[in-house]
């Protein structure tokens, strides 16, 4: 739901400074320096206010705000103005003008008519509303699952029955999948908060960061002496997670010998350190993850085809953020607040020009990159508003070497046309709703860019 504004200002340094103090959370503000260059625009939401300069360059704003009224009646408006004058106070509340500010006027005075407005009060009310049942939702969620995996989209729903459903049986094995920074160890934390074994260890392990040669004293320990530099007793990742869940990230880049030592383990849920005869009993659950496609590496002989079953017990495979557009602004606002808590900054809010570039970039790092831009506006933003300028986007290749880029904004809409496309199986209808267009806009585009 948005509250749409609509500005008429032929000053263009004005036109901004109102923008940018009015703009918030799910408030839409569209800007025109006159009525012709309104006149012809298709408007994708109901306007709810209109704020006019009273002399534009074609029109004055109270004849502009009677053409509204033909076509959005229930439309309000304010009236701002360098002549004030009896007259024109008088005629703006016989059309229904709400309030009349003289120039010059403060951000403040001009907040404070919006909030006069009924329509923008019942806005603000219907959102405060939804915004609590949000924040109920997701404190119920963190308390009694210990997490907070966010999105409203309906693959975000359906991992999360399948977290609650896998969590309650106790010893299944869980492979998770999907790209990197996707947000698959937040996953397995979840289901282990969500298990009887909550309240044993989670212990994560990185399967790229340790060197093959300390794999295996790390996986199962090691008695004191067992080797030089073995100065007490060591135990190894499957006693430590004992009773509790031992996370295996990146299971793809474990050799095949270790894959073997694994699978053992896995059979009889027995270890013994290294020097020692003595078989210690563990009862640890294995959830692991992988950015990787075992099914492929299986055929090259790269990863054990009994493992791979043994470990896959149970399949949750995460979609890339790009497929999920609409989890975007609420893991945006997420971020917002807490970044700017954690760096102490009075940052309240997106300038709807900011959210579109991040509804529309890539993501090659998934989550992982949103939060890491999202904290880097937070740090570069000096106003209470993030804005286009603070953000930063990281260029990715596809590792030939470069090679040209075109940056211009037509191909930029054309790929992000072409991604809704995909994302929604060709359905115009859904690509329209996902790109925030009507379905008429998306068939022009798509003329436009040659898209059958």
């Amino acid at each position: 739901m948005k509250y749409t504004i609509l500005l008429f200002e032929d000053e263009a340094e004005l036109r901004q400074e109102i923008q940018d103090s009015i703009v918030l959370d799910k408030v839409e503000v569209l800007a025109f320096d006159s009525w012709a260059s309104f006149k012809d625009v298709k408007l994708d939401s109901v306007p709810r206010l209109a704020i006019l300069d009273i002399n534009l360059v074609d029109k004055d704003g109270l004849t502009i705000f009677y053409e509204l009224k033909e076509h959005y009646s229930e439309i309000e408006g304010i009236i701002i103005t360098g002549q004030a004058s009896l007259k024109n106070a008088i005629a703006s509340l016989k059309l229904g003008i709400r309030d009349f500010i003289e120039k010059p006027f403060r951000a403040r005075e001009l907040r404070s008519s919006i909030e006069k407005c009924e329509s923008y009060k019942q806005f603000r009310v219907k959102n405060y509303v939804v915004d609590r049942q949000l924040e109920e939702s997701r404190k119920k969620f963190e308390a009694h699952w210990g997490i907070e995996f966010i999105g409203v989209s309906q693959a975000i729903k359906e991992i999360n029955t399948l977290m609650k459903r896998v969590a309650q049986a106790d010893a299944t094995s869980v492979m998770i999948t999907g790209e990197s920074g996707s947000g698959k160890e937040l996953i397995a934390r979840g289901i282990h908060s969500m298990s009887d074994r909550s309240g044993a260890p989670f212990y994560p392990v990185n399967c790229t960061a340790i060197p093959d040669s300390l794999f295996e004293s790390e996986f199962f320990g090691y008695q004191k002496g067992a080797f030089t530099g073995a100065l007490s007793n060591h135990e190894g990742w499957f006693e430590r997670a004992n009773g509790g869940t031992l996370f295996l990230d990146e299971i793809g880049d474990m050799n095949l010998a270790l894959q073997s030592k694994l699978l053992r383990v896995l059979d009889e849920r027995k270890v013994n350190r290294i020097g020692s005869h003595d078989i210690v009993t563990v009862n640890t659950r294995i959830v692991c993850a992988t950015n990787k496609d075992l099914k492929q590496m299986i055929e090259d002989g790269q990863f054990r085809l009994d493992l791979y079953h043994r470990l896959n017990s149970f399949h949750i495979h995460i979609p890339p953020l790009r497929e999920r557009v609409e989890d975007i602004p609420v893991l945006v606002n997420h971020f917002v607040r807490l970044f700017s808590e954690t760096h102490n900054k009075g940052i309240v809010s997106l300038h709807s020009k900011a959210m579109n570039l991040l509804l529309n970039h890539h993501y090659p790092g998934n989550i992982r990159e949103l939060k890491n831009i999202i904290e880097r506006a937070i740090l570069m933003c000096d106003t209470n508003v993030v804005k286009p300028r603070h953000l930063i986007f990281t260029e990715y290749t596809n590792g030939s070497g470069g090679g040209d880029v075109d940056y211009s904004l037509e191909a930029i809409e054309k790929q992000t046309i072409l991604r809704a496309m995909k994302a929604c199986s060709h359905n115009k209808t859904h690509t329209a709703e996902k790109l925030n267009i009507t379905r008429q806009a998306l068939n022009r585009k798509l003329k436009k860019h040659g898209i059958e």
